[in-house]
């Protein structure tokens, strides 16, 4: 959380402060319609070159993560690992980002998948969410499917807020069907995070020297693929030779269509030998398990 706040005021402190007519209610648009100086400061407030708050407040904090990396890379030559939430164009050269704080529930789950495609687009490919939610109380159930979603985020972290229960791995050790219980489930796409992990560092070192995009809609690789452009949170890319198919979206529900394009797919993490693949003949649909 790097950017500009004051958990004070709304703004500036002191009626003298105000400005006679501020800016953002001035803006053609307001982002979700609410108070922007809400535990920030004053939009109208001038920075050191002149330029206002409304104009420097995302600046503000890329300019932070670029100093903070210039910082550890020139000055104590080390890698550093930067992770951050206010962010502007440019920024994934020096630091990676989090979404912000989510709700504990499916639908914010969801909206992880897109919403770290859309910053691999945007030129931030360490991105990730915090998994089994952050606000409100998560359950068994999804706090394991979230595992299994974020064990494919470039970055992932359980994080939580103060007043919720409990979300650490150890507290589901709860039969979810048969003997699997949802520690086993989480403690399996811990593993697979593992085992993929030089993958990962080997398709991040492309893009950050290349350009493009790590964690991505399936349309990148197949743009003439009409259905490569449908139900992208359930869709997803890794590099261009994973492709992840994941129940992303809704709770209880263990088998799920997942889109192929034509050719020959294998389990990645394969414990089937030749059963472990499959020959699509023709691009469409395959159902296929997503949790145990």
């Amino acid at each position: 959380m790097n950017e500009v706040s004051n958990m004070l005021c709304t703004g500036t402190c002191y009626d003298n402060q105000r400005a006679a007519n501020p800016s953002q209610w001035n803006l053609p648009y307001i982002p979700t319609a609410r108070n922007l100086e809400e535990k920030s400061l004053s939009l109208d407030a001038t920075h050191h070159n002149g330029a206002t708050e409304l104009d420097m407040h995302s600046l503000f904090g890329t300019q932070e993560v670029k100093a903070t990396h210039d910082f550890f890379t020139n000055n104590q030559k080390e890698r550093a690992m930067i992770i951050e939430r206010s962010a502007f164009a440019g920024m994934g050269k020096y630091g990676s980002r989090w979404l912000g704080d989510n709700f504990s529930s499916a639908e914010y789950m969801g909206y992880s998948v897109t919403g770290i495609m859309a910053h691999n687009i945007a030129g931030i490919p360490l991105a990730g969410s915090d998994i089994c939610g952050f606000i409100g109380n998560t359950t068994p159930e999804l706090c394991a499917r979230w595992y299994v979603v974020g064990a494919f985020y470039p970055f992932s972290r359980n994080h939580n807020s103060w007043d919720t229960i409990a979300q650490e791995p150890w507290n589901f050790d709860t039969v979810y069907q048969r003997s699997v219980t949802y520690l086993d489930i989480i403690r399996n796409a811990m593993k697979t995070k593992l085992h993929l992990i030089r993958y990962y560092y080997t398709q991040l070192s492309m893009v950050q020297t290349n350009g493009g995009a790590f964690y991505k809609p399936l349309f990148f690789e197949f743009p003439d693929e009409a259905g490569a452009y449908d139900d992208q949170p359930l869709n997803v890319m890794l590099g261009s030779g994973v492709k992840l198919g994941v129940q992303s979206k809704y709770l209880g529900v263990d088998t799920t269509n997942f889109y192929f394009p034509a050719g020959l797919w294998c389990e990645i993490i394969n414990r089937k030998g030749t059963d472990g693949c499959m020959t699509q003949a023709t691009s469409g649909t395959v159902a296929t398990s997503s949790l145990a």
